[in-house]
């Protein structure tokens, strides 16, 4: 079902940057116009929750979504590390407000407009559409089209809001870049609220002192607080700032306010625009509003009083099989095999062709038989185990293998009696048909993948009773060539090749 937009707050989005000057360091798409939406849920969030007390030391476990998305033809998809990275980073810098993440899923959505241009028309509708409120959503993309931008937080918060945030993918686990955005997703602005439309204070054209208003017409916050709870951020153990982008981790300027008082910024809180830093922090009133929103009636949808398996995962896995520089004879059919690490249920795979293309696999043991890979072509491998709540674990040490030119039918599916891919060649934009015959009921994951064993379409976990069933595939979003489709249950698959004509 698809679910209304309110367009205001992304069209101005994109207006922001025109009028941001080339010295501005920027990494939050987020404008005055959307603070504006954040600065009236705080002021909501704080009417609802004023005789709430916090009970310290009860951990609330907040599901966390990443949606990882490629091109509509399935390439360049952004790796499910970038998200466990993620969890990592919020974690540690959360855990002393008794907030912690897990992950409640990754999902697989293919689509030009989200992974180019997420924050336009087109791909705000398309990741509107996409949305379901039983988590936290973070969209991780390729490449925004507004110029320094590595990520944002779309509100209205709630379920009745749009409330999402998107993430260039190497950005997404970088500090401070996501706790930044996780701390729009709880209400908190910019600490320099009122001055994003700008490119920071530049005395030649806001003077020194300021005047009364900033740029953008927000009240200017003094330096002697008497009015931070109506300018600025509104929260008034964050000092004055009027946006200081620099690179060398320190404030330097020498910007006073309009009563000619010197400002002295914090640069390392989380909601300033210094990156590359370190020591980031929340303000002890930010933390207040972070719970204010947290505990909201608007955020009912994401405290669903589950506690994750709470397994510390520290081990690093060691590569078991393939050893380093063996050749396997077949490609469809290559085992992998590593030591289990305490606490992991899961683990995920990198494999890189130098200098062609990297993918990834997440599986839920300690090995698996990769069945879509190049014949006669090496590869760089290495593993990590996570769980859904624990994924800082260290990464194996890099192997190489390298695949034969032998097609196996080895391994086969025991309940399936038979299956075929119809037509065969299929045409482009006509669909095709797996036919299937089975003995028993089974729920196999159907995947597709093209010569250079790159993932372009999966359909998981799909339900075929015993006897004879069929499944459709489009092809709308596969160019000619060879592919090879792929059933897989939990210990077993088997692979077809398919070909798509002109």
């Amino acid at each position: 079902m698809s679910k209304r937009i309110k367009f205001g707050a992304l069209l101005a989005a994109a207006i922001i940057f025109t009028s941001v000057t080339a010295h501005a360091q920027r990494y939050c798409g987020v404008s005055t116009e959307m603070g504006a939406n954040i600065m009236e849920q705080m002021q909501s969030n704080r009417n609802e929750m004023r005789d709430y007390v916090h009970t310290r030391g009860a951990i609330t476990y907040v599901p966390v979504r990443f949606f990882l998305v490629a091109n509509s033809d399935g390439t360049g998809r952004a790796s499910e590390r970038a998200g466990l990275q993620t969890l990592c980073h919020l974690n540690e810098n959360y855990l002393d407000q008794d907030i912690q993440f897990y992950l409640k899923e990754f999902k697989y959505i293919n689509s030009n407009s989200i992974y180019s241009d997420p924050m336009s028309f087109s791909g705000s509708n398309a990741i509107a559409n996409q949305m379901i409120y039983n988590a936290m959503n973070i969209f991780i993309v390729h490449e925004m089209s507004e110029e320094g931008v590595l990520a944002y937080y779309q509100p209205d918060a709630g379920p009745n809001g749009n409330d999402w945030i998107v993430s260039l993918e190497n950005s997404v686990g970088t500090e401070p870049v996501i706790s930044h955005e996780v701390g729009h997703f709880f209400s908190l602005n910019h600490t320099f609220y009122g001055w994003e439309c700008s490119g920071g204070w530049d005395e030649a054209v806001h003077g020194n002192p300021v005047g009364s208003f900033g740029p953008c017409g927000q009240p200017n916050e003094k330096v002697n607080m008497s009015n931070c709870s109506t300018s600025g951020d509104a929260i008034c153990d964050t000092p004055a700032d009027y946006m200081f982008p620099n690179n060398n981790c320190a404030y330097t300027q020498n910007a006073k306010d309009v009563n000619g008082q010197l400002l002295s910024p914090d640069i390392h809180n989380f909601m300033n625009y210094v990156y590359g830093c370190s020591d980031y922090h929340f303000s002890d009133d930010q933390k207040t509003e972070i719970q204010n929103s947290l505990f909201s009636s608007n955020r009912n949808y994401i405290r669903p009083n589950y506690t994750p398996n709470l397994a510390a995962v520290t081990g690093t896995p060691t590569i078991v099989s393939p050893q380093n520089n063996e050749t396997i004879s077949t490609y469809n059919a290559v085992p992998l095999e590593w030591t289990a690490v305490p606490g992991a249920d899961k683990y995920s795979i990198k494999l890189t062709i130098p200098n062609v293309s990297t993918t990834y696999v997440v599986v839920n043991s300690n090995s698996v038989v990769l069945s879509n890979l190049t014949p006669n072509t090496n590869y760089l491998w290495n593993v990590v185990g996570f769980n859904e709540y624990s994924t800082c674990g260290g990464t194996s040490g890099q192997k190489i293998f390298k695949t034969g030119d032998q097609l196996s039918d080895t391994f086969t599916i025991p309940e399936l009696a038979s299956w075929n891919l119809s037509p065969n060649p299929v045409r482009v934009g006509t669909p095709f048909f797996i036919n299937i015959e089975t003995t028993a009921s089974i729920q196999p994951t159907i995947s597709i993948y093209n010569m250079t064993g790159q993932l372009v379409m999966e359909f998981p976990s799909n339900e075929f009773k015993a006897g004879e069933s069929s499944f459709e595939v489009a092809t709308s979003d596969l160019t000619a060539g060879i592919y090879f489709v792929t059933l897989r249950t939990e210990n077993d698959f088997q692979t077809q090749r398919l070909s798509v004509v002109e």
